[in-house]
């Protein structure tokens, strides 16, 4: 029980921190979808590693109901692999409407991106701060 309160309160501080400006670095046609970063949200964790905020805003519900979801990730500004910490899906675009659900973990496990990817996009700009 006090495992999720501490994890409410730890969303609920980061839902704070996240409405900031959001930079447009993806818009994919094809999924009806753009992908956003909050500059203002980079922090460094560790010696090469940076950690950002990133919104996914869909033309559409996506199965599960939400329309749009924030991400706390995590980069490897050394080795191009990224993993995701905290999500938050909301019911509506551009993180608007109901938070329709929440997931923290904490040992993700990490992922490489192609070059090609909007996450090779932010971790550029995010990395060379």
């Amino acid at each position: 029980m006090m495992k999720r309160v501490i994890f409410t309160v730890f969303l609920f501080g980061f839902c704070g921190v996240v409405s900031a400006e959001w930079v447009l670095v993806n818009s994919d046609s094809d999924k009806n979808a753009e992908h956003y970063f909050d500059p203002d949200t980079v922090r460094q964790s560790g010696q090469n590693y940076k950690k950002v905020w990133l919104l996914s805003s869909y033309g559409e519900k996506q199965r599960g109901g939400y329309q749009s979801l924030k991400t706390f990730y995590e980069f490897d500004c050394d080795t191009d692999r990224a993993r995701s910490y905290t999500m938050l899906l909301y019911s509506g675009t551009m993180a608007s409407g109901n938070t329709v659900g929440a997931h923290h973990d904490e040992l993700k496990e990490w992922f490489n991106y192609p070059e090609t990817s909007f996450f090779k996009r932010i971790s550029t700009s995010i990395c060379e701060k």
